[in-house]
């Protein structure tokens, strides 16, 4: 949006919104730039104390199951909408998701650089045996300008590794989605394995059970070069972390061609599915169940992007009739 030239305008809009060292309804929100990761700033808002989950992930919490699994990307409107009121909001018809039982992680996602799911996700999602995560996303040119400085050094990488690791301790919820979709210089990939690694190695040390998935978009190479299967160019990655997030454009041979990459972690691959059909095998939307069909003859696991869909395009004639029949689709 282009910025407006008068001088009052501009200054009204560097005033901040909210002071969020000060008391006020409590809400969840994002960590925007790597300056306030670094400096653990979040640490001191008068929100974070409400923003910790209070009920603790039911069932095993040392491993996930050894059969194909459900992971449910939730991506609604930029994030932060109804959820992000804390103690409540008034929108009595606000999206909720009741299938918890046919999942086995849930992702919040938007398009901030660390995005912290709110309390009201992770502890509905832990008292149904659901493991949540974060999202830690750098994209497009500002990314890149990103990633130059968390990478510049191994030790950044892994300083920004552990301010990770440490929220996602805090707050209760159980490890976090990379997804890095901007150009990386090749010479700094080695740290941004470093970061990943080191992120794995220091989650699973503090909170067994912990995960952290890499999103396939950046290869090995540096490129911004999304695979849609498992390959030489991103299985690197997969190597050192917990699973992989198959970008959604995957044609009709790339599980089976994933899962024999894969080898004895084909469960580990987390095949894309996008609701809203961009791209996706099957068309998305009401035929979801066609790539699901597929994956599950392959064996391999699934990645449920914005299921909120349903609710986000009106689906008639009415989002709990179209909710439940989307469960049986």
């Amino acid at each position: 949006m282009p910025k407006s030239n008068d001088g009052a305008a501009a200054e009204s809009e560097a005033v901040p919104l909210l002071d969020l060292s000060k008391p006020s309804s409590p809400i969840s929100f994002p960590i925007k730039t790597l300056q306030d990761l670094k400096s653990r700033s979040y640490f001191d808002s008068f929100h974070f104390q409400f923003n910790r989950s209070t009920v603790p992930l039911r069932r095993n919490s040392d491993g996930l199951p050894n059969r194909p699994r459900v992971l449910v990307c939730h991506d609604m409107k930029g994030g932060y909408v109804d959820d992000k009121w804390i103690q409540g909001c008034e929108n009595e018809a606000g999206y909720a998701i009741w299938h918890w039982y046919l999942m086995d992680v849930f992702v919040y996602f938007s398009h901030s650089l660390v995005t912290l799911p709110p309390p009201c996700w992770t502890n509905t999602a832990h008292r149904h045996g659901v493991k949540v995560l974060g999202t830690f996303i750098t994209e497009w040119d500002e990314g890149k300008a990103t990633c130059k400085e968390m990478l510049a050094t191994k030790e950044s990488a892994q300083l920004y590794a552990e301010r990770l690791a440490e929220l996602s301790t805090a707050l209760g919820f159980d490890g976090w989605l990379i997804n890095i979709e901007n150009e990386i210089d090749e010479e700094k990939i080695p740290n941004l394995k470093e970061f990943v690694s080191h992120l794995t190695k220091v989650l699973h040390l503090s909170s067994p059970g912990a995960l952290v998935i890499w999103y396939d978009s950046v290869t090995i190479h540096g490129e911004l070069k999304w695979q849609d299967r498992l390959t030489e160019k991103n299985k690197p990655f997969f190597d050192i972390c917990d699973g992989i997030f198959m970008n959604y454009t995957w044609k009709e041979s790339f599980p089976k061609l994933s899962a024999e990459v894969a080898g004895d972690r084909k469960f580990d691959v987390y095949m894309g599915i996008d609701v809203f059909g961009r791209g996706s095998f099957g068309g998305g939307q009401w035929t979801v169940n066609a790539a699901l069909d597929l994956l599950k003859e392959n064996n391999v696991s699934t990645a449920i992007f914005a299921p909120g869909w349903v609710y986000e395009t009106a689906q008639p004639p009415n989002f709990h009739t179209a909710q439940n029949k989307y469960l049986i689709v």
